[in-house]
This record gives structure tokens, C-alpha cells and sequence, in this order.
């Protein structure tokens, strides 16, 4: 399960490389934060899956409603004359990628020592 977050990661990015005009034509801070918050997504559904509780419908709705819910902060903050209320979500978004950043990357390190201890183990029982 781990491979369809990491799928969509790589079909979003194909997707944006494959229609330049139309990224070209939104501003900035739109596509800024709406890749933080689709990568943010990914990285949970990374996170979910390594801890084997990953469902296709939550990474699917959390995935367009973070997208929609940081879109949606951009536009508030241009409504309201507040250009910078997208940071708002960069750092709520960027927090959350980096806390599952670390959380992913201690639960592989755990998986390999442990790896690493079984086959100690091993090579103890064999000698």
C-alpha cells in the first residue's frame, strides 16, 4: 500500500510538467501551497502505511481536502487584503511534513536495527 502514495506524488508531478501553460497562468502562492499540502498528504499516507493502517479512502479524501482547505487560506487571505495569510499554511503544512518526515524516518531505522538484531542473533547461535 505504501507504493500508492508514492505514486500519486509522482503522477501530480508528471501531471504539472505535462501542462506548464496552466501552472504558468495560477499565482504562485496557490501552487506553492497546494503542493505543501499534497506532499504533506503523501508523507502520512507513507506514515500510515509503515504503521499498517492505511485506507485508500482517507488518504484520497484527506488528500483533496488538505489541498482544498490550503487553496482555500490563499484565497481568503487575497479576499481580505492579507497577501501573506498563505503562510498560515506553509507552516502548518510544512510542520506536519516535517513531523512525518522524522516519524518515517525513525520507523525505518527501527525496522533495520532490528533487522540488524535478528541477524546477530543468528550468526551468535550459529557460532
Amino acid at each position: 500500500m505504501i507504493l500508492i502514495p508514492i505514486l500519486a506524488l509522482i503522477l501530480g508531478g508528471v501531471l504539472a510538467m505535462a501542462n506548464r501553460d496552466v501552472a504558468e497562468s495560477i499565482p504562485r502562492e496557490y501552487i506553492g501551497v497546494a503542493v505543501l499540502a499534497g506532499v504533506d498528504t503523501v508523507f502520512g499516507g507513507i506514515r500510515s502505511s509503515l504503521e499498517g493502517r492505511f485506507q485508500n479512502d482517507l488518504f484520497l479524501t484527506g488528500f483533496l481536502f488538505n489541498t482544498v482547505l490550503a487553496v482555500g487560506l490563499v484565497a481568503l487571505g487575497f479576499r481580505l487584503g492579507i497577501a501573506e495569510f498563505y503562510i498560515a499554511a506553509v507552516v502548518t503544512f510544512g510542520g506536519r511534513l516535517f513531523l512525518n518526515a522524522s516519524i518515517i524516518r525513525r520507523q525505518y531505522l527501527t525496522r533495520v536495527m532490528d533487522i540488524r538484531g535478528q541477524r546477530r542473533k543468528e550468526s551468535d547461535r550459529q557460532a
